[in-house]
């Protein structure tokens, strides 16, 4: 079936789809996450979820599990090519390497905005990762873990329909591209492509033509 070109997306042609990346995505935050994903499509900000979640393993071509610096670019090209990093707010995810390193990465090394949802009502304590990112003056948010309080957060530290993208390389000689490993980029993006907000529409099966003959 055909289908109209509005799956790809390029500057400055139309809206795109709203890039996350959950980090240190659980399981028993799925629910969460895929209320929030319904309510930004209930705003008319289409998500397109870039995370990795707990039940994708990254393996190598033999099965085994990959180098870690190879995993950390990974992970740095799926941030670098998002519009805002969600994390828990939860003093445990301060403790956590990746959490750390993942949210470090996204404030300082590429600017992106940091959303921390709290873990429940009854919470009482924050990471730390919070008030340093705030001595920095960085973007962030903490929000309560209700779709209701994340969606207007991520909607103000995004800056409203994204219609942008990043650089992934500079024609300028005299001026240096710094993001992730290129190969790395690239494979983040071959997975997943900038889309469109609107996805391809169908035109549905097109009737044969009548022929001479009658089963053509």
């Amino acid at each position: 079936m055909a289908q109209t070109s509005l799956q790809f997306w390029k500057p400055g042609s139309e809206e795109r789809r709203l890039r996350i990346f959950i980090s240190h995505r659980y399981e028993n935050d799925e629910e969460l996450y895929e209320q929030v994903r319904r309510a930004l499509d209930s705003q008319g900000f289409a998500v397109q979820d870039v995370s990795l979640s707990a039940k994708e393993q990254m393996a190598g071509p033999r099965g085994g599990e990959l180098p870690k610096l190879e995993i950390q670019a990974n992970i740095a090209a799926r941030i670098y090519t998002s519009d805002i990093l969600i994390a828990p707010s939860r003093v445990g995810a301060g403790r956590s390497e990746w959490v750390t390193w993942e949210v470090q990465l996204a404030a300082i090394g590429y600017a992106i905005p940091i959303l921390f949802v709290d873990h429940g009502e009854d919470q009482q304590r924050r990471t730390a990762l919070i008030s340093e990112v705030a001595s920095l003056g960085l973007p962030h948010a903490v929000c309560g873990r209700v779709a209701h309080e994340i969606v207007p957060k991520v909607i103000k530290l995004v800056g409203g329909r994204p219609d942008w993208t990043m650089r992934d390389r500079e024609d300028d000689k005299v001026i240096r591209y710094r993001g992730p490993p290129a190969s790395a980029r690239d494979d983040v993006l071959k997975k997943f492509p900038f889309e469109a907000r609107l996805r391809p529409v169908d035109p549905g099966p097109t009737k044969p033509k009548n022929g001479i003959w009658p089963f053509s």
